[in-house]
C-alpha cells in the first residue's frame, strides 16, 4: 500500500507571522520539509495542505512531485483537517498516513524513516517525542486566590524533588506522526496521537518547535553548525 506524507501548512500563525515560509537553509520551512520527506524515501504520494493557494502554488512549484489540498479557511485544528483531507483525495483505509510538520526543521529524513519502521513493526500508532528536561511531577500549580505555588503532583512531588529520581515524562515534539488512515479517521480517536502510542524518542537538539522568533533563531544557528 503507498505511504502518504501530509505536510500542513496553514497562513494563520499569530505568535510568529508566516512561519511556515520563514527562510531557512536553502528555501524556506516547508520546503526543507519537503526535502526531508523526499529524502526519506519512503513515501508514494506528498500532500501539502493550506488555506493559502499562493502558499500550495509555492510548493508545487519547488516540487512537481508533491500534490496539493486546498483546505478549508475555518478550521483550525488539525485532526478534524486530516480527516477532511482523507475524504476529499479518497484515500485507502490501509494506507500508512504520515504527518510532518514544518515547525520541527532540525528533523533529519533519518528520523522520519526509523519512525516509519517502527510504526511498521509495531503496527501501532507512532508519535515522536522529547523527554522532558524538568519532570511535571516537579511542577507547580497557582492558587489564584491566595496566589501561593503548590504541586500539581503532590504524591510524587514529596517523595524527592531531585530531578534524576523523577521517572522520565515525555512530550509530543512536533515532528513526526505515523499511522494508519483507518485509525484517524477513527470516530473514537480524540487527538492526533490516538489512545496509546509508541514513542519515537528524539533529542533535544533536534527536537526545537518553533513557536516564536527565538526559536526560529536557534534552528537556524544549529542548522548552519550542523
Amino acid at each position: 500500500m503507498p505511504n502518504i506524507c501530509f505536510i500542513p501548512a496553514r497562513n494563520s500563525s499569530t505568535r510568529l507571522r508566516n512561519k511556515n515560509i520563514l527562510p531557512f537553509k536553502n528555501g524556506n520551512l516547508l520546503t526543507n520539509t519537503i526535502d526531508q520527506a523526499l529524502d526519506s524515501t519512503i513515501f508514494d504520494r506528498i500532500i501539502v495542505s493550506s488555506n493559502d493557494e499562493s502558499i500550495l502554488n509555492d510548493a508545487k512549484k519547488y516540487c512537481k512531485l508533491i500534490e496539493v489540498h486546498l483546505r478549508d479557511d475555518k478550521e483550525d485544528q488539525l485532526l478534524p483537517v486530516i480527516r477532511n483531507t482523507i475524504i476529499d483525495l479518497k484515500l485507502n483505509s490501509e494506507y500508512i498516513f504520515g504527518l510532518l510538520l514544518v515547525t520541527c526543521p532540525l528533523r533529519s529524513s533519518l528520523d522520519i524513516f526509523k519512525a516509519y519502521k517502527l510504526c511498521i513493526g509495531e503496527q501501532n500508532c507512532v508519535v515522536s517525542v522529547k523527554e522532558n528536561k524538568n519532570p511535571i511531577q516537579l511542577s507547580f500549580k497557582r492558587n489564584s486566590i491566595d496566589n501561593k505555588l503548590y504541586p500539581v503532583m503532590p504524591d510524587d512531588y514529596y517523595k524527592s524533588t531531585r530531578k534524576q529520581d523523577q521517572y522520565p515524562t515525555y512530550f509530543y515534539n512536533d515532528a513526526i506522526i505515523f499511522d494508519t488512515v483507518k485509525n484517524f479517521l477513527d470516530e473514537e480517536r480524540r487527538t492526533l496521537y490516538g489512545k496509546s502510542p509508541t514513542p519515537y524518542i528524539m533529542p533535544p537538539e533536534r527536537s526545537i518547535a518553533i513557536d516564536y522568533k527565538f526559536q526560529y533563531d536557534i534552528c537556524k544557528c544549529l542548522s548552519k553548525e550542523n
